[in-house]
């Protein structure tokens, strides 16, 4: 969709949340995080228009204290129309006792968005707002929301029960980048197929996935939006690390380790050549700000050493597979044009999507649970890979479900080609792998299943076929 017709789009439970804190008859604390770009500020400054008569949306800055204060007395100052001698304020305690003294009858929505940078630049801030909130705040009809990107600040000042915060919070929200069907209604305009292409590029980031223009197909979106150095996203990845992170080469490192092919940890730090517990320090970064994940066999223990990492961010991944090491060729060297038809072919689009897809299906999957529509609870969900007992063979298994009785085997194709009956008979022979007495089995096909296949399972009720259009349909 083009960039003028951009709406508020999707974040219906998110809303419903700050509705019910909103209407709360009492003292709320909201904290509000995700990683950079996931769409934080635009929620709460659309909540704050939505109450805008008493609302105090605030972002605030890395400047001194002082001139935060005055900043957010402005904006106090609009919705309670108290007078210039706010202006006079140059502390948050000044504030804090101005808000004491006041009598507020209407509910007072009181929203620091950046609330991090306050801290970093007073580390007695958290302390000031704790002694605020018991012995003012908390006895006033104000509904406070603190809004932070810094995971690892926040984690200290919110969930240190050492720090004076503690323990303050009525409610947090992570919030989490669109999946691939709330990403879907950026692109009213495009197929199932481009809509999960441009997903697959852009991962779920709401103001990526606002770039793209569905009225120009995916190629054209590509070349303007990734491939060109006028481009946002031609060097997004390298500002969104700068942003996030201070040793940003040692962490690209690690990133292009993982991108060409090092799975696990040795093999990352054979590739990177440091000490494996800055890179373990350095891997559980990337993991906290959602870039790459940490993945175990289903069903065994999370410090299992049977572990393998793999980018998780769309964009990231993109990035690193098509832009990063031809930079110097993209900056005037050639066209983005014919950059495009030699190193986006089809086949090599086709490959980058189809790990993505795997993780659509699990999404897919975990909705279908959720919703009750599978026939089982199932106690784990994930990748699945080990050793087949019976076929004395190493064995993945795409996407596996199951609990104490009942195991439900997926696979994920995502190719121009039908799924197979040599497709099929390999899904049958990695059940040989699972002890659960009831086996069902879900084939993922972006084109479908051929007639063969379609023979063997036809009016099989452990068989599901589901298709592009089933991926997306809504229930």
């Amino acid at each position: 969709m083009s960039k003028e017709a951009y709406q508020f789009i999707g974040r219906k439970k998110e809303i419903a949340l700050l509705e019910s804190l909103y209407n709360s008859d009492k003292f709320e604390m909201l904290i509000l995080h995700g990683r950079r770009r996931v769409g934080k500020s635009y929620l709460l400054s659309h909540f704050a228009k939505l109450h805008q008569n008493n609302s105090v949306y605030f972002t605030a800055d890395k400047g001194s204290e002082k001139n935060n204060v005055q900043n957010f007395c402005q904006e106090l100052n609009r919705v309670l129309n108290a007078g210039d001698f706010l202006n006079s304020f140059s502390s948050w305690n000044d504030i804090y006792s101005f808000i004491k003294a006041r009598e507020i009858n209407d509910r007072l929505v009181l929203i620091i968005d950046e609330f991090t940078y306050l801290y970093n630049s007073n580390p007695a801030y958290d302390s000031g707002l704790q002694n605020a909130i018991d012995k003012i705040l908390k006895n006033k009809n104000i509904f406070l929301i603190l809004c932070g990107s810094e995971v690892s600040v926040i984690e200290e000042i919110i969930d240190n029960s050492t720090k004076p915060l503690y323990g303050r919070k009525t409610s947090e929200l992570k919030l989490l980048p669109f999946t691939y069907k709330e990403a879907r209604a950026f692109f009213p305009k495009y197929s199932n197929t481009d809509a999960l292409i441009a997903y697959s590029v852009l991962g779920g980031i709401p103001l990526y996935l606002s770039l793209f223009d569905d009225r120009k197909s995916i190629k054209e979106n590509i070349i303007k939006n990734c491939l060109s150095t006028t481009g946002f996203l031609f060097n997004e990845i390298e500002t969104l690390l700068r942003m996030e992170l201070k040793e940003t080469y040692f962490y690209k490192s690690i990133l292009l380790a993982i991108n060409g092919g090092a799975s696990t940890f040795n093999m990352i730090k054979d590739k990177v050549g440091e000490d494996a517990a800055k890179i373990a320090k350095y891997i559980n970064v990337l993991i906290n700000l959602g870039f790459i994940k940490r993945d175990v066999p289903c069903g065994e223990k999370e410090k299992s050493r049977n572990t393998l990492y793999s980018i998780c961010d769309n964009y990231f991944a993109f990035y690193f597979a098509f832009i990063y090491k031809h930079q110097n060729m993209l900056n005037g060297l050639i066209s983005p044009e014919m950059y495009f038809e030699r190193e986006l072919t089809k086949e090599k689009l086709n490959s980058f999507i189809g790990f993505r897809f795997q993780a659509i299906c699990q999404t897919y999957l975990k909705e279908q649970f959720y919703n009750g529509k599978i026939s089982f609870y199932a106690e784990n969900l994930g990748r699945w890979w080990g050793n087949n007992p019976v076929l004395k063979k190493q064995e993945e298994i795409d996407l596996l479900a199951f609990n104490q009785d009942n195991a439900l085997l997926c696979e994920c194709k995502y190719k121009e080609s039908l799924f197979d009956e040599k497709e099929l008979k390999n899904l049958q022979d990695s059940a040989l792998c699972i002890s659960q007495k009831n086996k069902s089995f879900m084939i993922f096909s972006k084109t479908g299943i051929t007639s063969g296949v379609k023979k063997k399972i036809d009016n099989l009720k452990e068989y599901t076929v589901v298709t592009l259009e089933d991926l997306y349909r809504e229930d």
